[in-house]
């Protein structure tokens, strides 16, 4: 698989130096699971790890925010850090019953290839790294949360979509 699409049109020193960051991440993910392997151990271990970090970050997330339950004010902050130049998201649709956000760029997907890794390594690294958003969609019960596609599949961008659940519909 080709990831010629994976390509970074925003660069400043800033940007580039939180991508490295990111980057030191993703090889962190794959030397960890390199090593299990070595130790004929699965790399669930990882997927747990990363799970539970998503569940941190959503909770600091959710203290952030007046009314952590509301989908209208979680549409309104996420997104909206440093992590949009990093990842060249853009917002594609935004109402009151959906956030859909598209990622142009992962710097992981990048170390990965660096690194020499297969396709299906690939793949199955960005489930571990993704594994943290599941976890902190699901720290937010008002929202579903679904992946519709990465970069690390081979699609040209990542796409993140966040519905409103019917019960949180006068919560806004």
């Amino acid at each position: 698989m080709s990831f010629e699409n994976n390509v970074p049109h925003v660069r400043n020193a800033t940007v580039d130096a939180t991508r490295e960051i990111s980057e030191r991440r993703a090889a962190t993910i794959s030397r960890m699971v390199d090593e299990a392997a070595k130790h004929g151990l699965d790399d669930q271990f990882a997927y747990d790890a990363v799970y539970d970090y998503g569940h941190d970050n959503a909770k600091e997330f959710r203290k952030t925010m007046k009314k952590p339950d509301s989908f209208k004010e979680f549409e309104e902050s996420f997104g909206t850090d440093h992590n949009k130049d990093i990842y060249e998201m853009e917002t594609v649709v935004k109402n009151d019953d959906e956030l859909e956000i598209d990622f142009h760029y992962c710097p992981y997907v990048t170390q990965w290839v660096r690194q020499g890794k297969t396709d299906a390594q690939i793949s199955r690294l960005c489930e571990i790294a993704m594994a943290g958003d599941h976890a902190f969609a699901a720290e937010f019960p008002g929202l579903r949360f679904k992946l519709e596609g990465t970069i690390a599949d081979g699609k040209p961008r990542c796409v993140l979509r966040f519905k409103r659940r019917r019960s949180e519909a006068s919560e806004q």
